[in-house]
């Protein structure tokens, strides 16, 4: 027959720690037995939860990505909603889809990722990149017959570019001839682009 000779501890039990353990749970930001903590304020400018799940979906941003795009826009003089199409609209992925060279924007991601396309000449493998007005984004040479790209151009009509993107299919390049207004990108023309700060005022 088996003895437990140790006897367990009840809840109310008080025990003597170690000074240093006393310091660590006295410096600790919760209370001990507490996952986590009380959540900080969200700071910043902000948009509604319908505004922000249709940009995330259309995108395929994460929240922080587009955290940053919206102080990225306040910051700008002008428009707050002019300047988050511009920030959005910009970007090397959504610029590849919207030229036809791939068909969504997680596959133009992918694209960027593996080197597929240049800017100015120059090897550009950052999603997140932004595209100035004039710059040229062209497809390499060595990666225009490969499935995803031929395929892509393939499907793509010639009137589908949008007005501030100058696409030659048969050179492979796409050049930024402006900023895009916020009315003319095709993802943010029903989205109610309503920049607010924390506060709750428009920005």
């Amino acid at each position: 027959m088996a003895v437990r000779t140790t006897v367990r501890p009840a809840p109310d039990d008080v025990f003597p720690i170690h000074p240093a353990y006393g310091y660590r749970m006295r410096r600790q930001r919760h209370p001990v037995g507490v996952r986590g903590g009380p959540r900080p304020a969200p700071g910043g400018p902000w948009l509604d939860d319908s505004a922000r799940h249709q940009v995330r979906a259309r995108y395929e941003l994460r929240d922080r990505q587009l955290a940053r795009a919206l102080v990225a826009a306040v910051s700008q003089p002008g428009d707050s909603a002019e300047n988050l199409a511009g920030q959005l609209e910009q970007r090397m992925d959504a610029l590849v889809h919207r030229a036809g060279f791939a068909r969504s924007i997680n596959e133009a991601r992918d694209l960027v990722a593996h080197n597929t396309f240049t800017v100015d000449g120059g090897k550009v493998n950052r999603s997140s990149y932004l595209i100035r007005p004039g710059q040229t984004i062209q497809i390499r040479p060595d990666r225009q017959c490969r499935a995803p790209v031929a395929v892509a151009v393939a499907g793509h009509a010639e009137g589908d570019a949008p007005p501030y993107l100058e696409v030659r299919p048969d050179r492979g390049t796409a050049t930024l001839t402006r900023e895009p207004q916020r009315q003319e990108v095709p993802a943010l023309r029903d989205v109610p682009l309503a920049v607010q700060s924390i506060g709750g005022k428009p920005l």
